[in-house]
């Protein structure tokens, strides 16, 4: 069924599941045809021989390539490919700043987890997610987590801490099931409780529990790759605001693979940014996601 989880993995179009709990992932079938967003079309992976190859076809996908990072380089803090301006470091406040996670692939995908179990033990698989934060590992980990849970991330990205004024056009517009906030206990939302659910989230609690307890609890799940991933969101001001059609995880994995390629070709900054554009990828998002993409 489209937009389902399975328990266990993460499902093919073939029906064959590739699981986000790495490293037991199941293998990717010849001619995977992946529907339901708008870059859909038939891709072809290989098949490696051992598992090997079951892990490159697995973690093409956004979720289960950060589970693989976290494998191999725990201690590595995932940066943009583009050389910083002289004096900042990478990890430091300018990759904060920049959009990037600015933390490491084993707490980013701890905060992931975290993020994912308490997801699905509130919501249905295909749930959408809003997600109210600055740019940073907040943000990250509440995007990877809806992607560990199967749910469809909608970004609303802050100016700043606490400039939460956007919030209740987003909520209207885009119908969220649940949204996800680092600033609810500083600045309370407003949102109608009633009708939608806020769940505070950063890197030391989750609704109250600590990250490293809810990130123990998480079990895998099988996502479609069809399933809906992300939807991007417009806010035009006192205009109202807009909700893009979603794109999918098979989408997302497309879009990596293009950045990827460009930035192996020498593409600077500015133009990722806008090949990001063209496909429906706001700054925010591919600068959390191609630092995992590029990491060898």
């Amino acid at each position: 069924m489209p937009g389902a989880a399975v328990p266990g993995g993460h499902a093919t179009e073939g029906g064959a599941p590739d699981t986000y709990g790495h490293p037991a992932f199941a293998a990717a079938r010849e001619s995977t045809a992946v529907s339901g967003g708008r870059h859909s079309r038939p891709r072809r992976t290989r098949q490696g021989g051992g598992g090997g190859g079951t892990r490159r076809a697995a973690a093409g996908l956004p979720g289960p390539m950060l589970r693989l990072r976290a494998e191999r380089h725990p201690t590595l803090v995932p940066a943009l490919p583009f050389a910083p301006p002289p004096g900042d470091r990478p990890g430091g406040p300018a990759a904060v700043a920049s959009g990037t996670a600015g933390i490491s692939f084993a707490e980013l995908d701890r905060r992931a987890r975290s993020v994912a179990a308490r997801l699905g033990a509130t919501l249905s698989p295909g749930s959408k997610v809003l997600l109210v934060y600055p740019e940073g590992p907040d943000l990250a980990g509440a995007f990877f987590g809806c992607l560990y849970a199967g749910m469809a991330a909608i970004p609303l990205v802050l100016p700043a801490p606490g400039a939460t004024h956007a919030v209740p056009r987003a909520v209207e517009r885009c119908a969220p099931d649940l949204v996800l906030t680092g600033t609810d206990g500083w600045h309370a939302l407003s949102v109608d409780r009633a009708r939608t659910q806020v769940v505070e989230a950063d890197g030391v609690r989750v609704a109250g529990e600590p990250v490293w307890r809810l990130a123990q609890q998480w079990r895998p799940v099988g996502v479609l790759r069809g399933a809906a991933a992300y939807h991007r969101y417009h806010d035009d001001g006192a205009a109202g605001g807009r909700l893009e059609a979603a794109m999918d995880h098979g989408d997302l994995a497309e879009v990596l693979t293009e950045l990827a390629q460009a930035v192996r070709l020498g593409t600077d900054e500015e133009n990722i940014g806008w090949i990001a554009a063209v496909h429906g990828l706001e700054e925010a998002v591919w600068r959390i996601l191609l630092p995992v993409r590029v990491t060898t």
